[in-house]
C-alpha cells in the first residue's frame, strides 16, 4: 500500500469515521480537542484533501500533541478498503497486496511484470534493465528485460520464476555482443528446476528470437547463454514487452 505522505512534522495517526452507535457507550471516553485547520496534506506529491462519506472536507483533529485524520478517507485514498462492523466494534482494513486475486479464465495470457515474474540471481552480473539504449533492438524499442552480462564462451546464466498454475511461457530472447564489429551468435538454453532443456537454439548479436514453453507444473526456469567469444561482452535477455505467461 503506498504511504501515507503528510506535509506536517508530527506523528500521524488515524481514526475512523464511523458511527459508534449506542451500544458502544460504555467504551466511550469524552476529550477536549481542536480542530486544525492548518494542516495540508500531500498525496504522492500532489495536493490532497480528506473528505467524509458525505464528500465534505474532513478537517484533522488536534490532541494532546498527536493529530488524528480519517482513516478511511487516507485508506481509501491509498489503495485499501476499509469496513465497520457496529456488532462487533471492529474495523477491517484490506490492503491490495492482500487481497485474494481473481481467477484468471482458463488459456489467459498476461505480460511479463513485477507480478508475474520474478528474477533469480544465479549470476552476479544478472539483474532485471530498463534502460532504453540497452534495449534498443534494430528499429524496435524494448523497455524491460532479464538481462545477464559477461557471456562468453563460459556459461552464464539466471532464474525466473512464474506463479503456480502457469501452463505454458513465450520468452522473447535477445543477445546483444558488444566486443567489436564481427557478428556472432550466442547459445541459449532453458532448463526446468531438474536441469531439463525445454527450449534452445541460437540468436544474432542484435537480433531476437521467439520461444513457447510448455511448464508441466513446473515455476522455476534457468536461462543459459554462451557464445564464441573469449572475452566478457556479450549480454543475453528475456525481454518482458512480448513475453507472456498462460494460465
Amino acid at each position: 500500500m503506498k504511504k501515507w505522505l503528510f506535509s506536517v512534522g508530527i506523528v500521524g495517526v488515524v481514526v475512523l469515521s464511523f458511527s459508534a452507535g449506542a451500544s458502544a457507550a460504555s467504551t466511550l471516553e469524552r476529550i477536549q480537542a481542536s480542530l486544525n485547520h492548518g494542516i495540508t496534506f500531500l498525496l504522492d506529491g500532489s495536493a490532497w484533501t480528506p473528505k467524509d462519506a458525505n464528500g465534505n472536507k474532513a478537517v484533522p483533529i488536534s490532541y494532546q500533541g498527536t493529530t488524528y485524520v480519517p482513516l478511511r478517507a487516507v485508506a481509501e485514498a491509498t489503495g485499501a478498503e476499509v469496513t465497520f462492523d457496529p456488532v462487533k466494534q471492529q474495523i477491517a482494513i484490506t490492503t491490495t497486496n492482500n487481497k485474494e486475486s481473481t481467477p484468471s479464465e482458463p488459456g489467459q495470457r498476461r505480460a511479463f511484470s513485477d507480478q508475474t515474474v520474478k528474477h533469480i540471481k544465479n549470476y552476479a552480473n544478472s539483474g532485471v534493465t530498463r534502460n532504453k539504449e540497452e534495449l534498443l533492438f534494430g528499429e524496435t524499442q524494448y523497455n524491460e528485460a532479464f538481462v545477464v552480462t559477461d557471456v562468453n564462451v563460459a556459461k552464464t546464466d539466471f532464474g525466473f520464476t512464474v506463479p503456480t498454475g502457469t501452463k505454458r511461457i513465450g520468452v522473447l530472447i535477445g543477445y546483444k555482443d558488444n566486443e567489436d564489429d564481427l557478428i556472432r551468435k550466442a547459445n541459449y538454453t532453458i532448463l526446468d528446476s531438474k536441469g531439463s532443456s525445454v527450449a534452445s537454439g541460437k540468436v544474432e548479436d542484435g537480433k531476437v528470437v521467439s520461444n513457447e514453453i510448455v511448464t508441466n507444473g513446473e515455476t522455476k526456469f534457468t536461462v543459459v547463454f554462451e557464445s564464441g567469444s573469449t572475452s566478457s561482452a556479450g549480454a543475453g535477455y528475456i525481454i518482458w514487452d512480448e513475453s507472456w505467461v498462460e494460465n
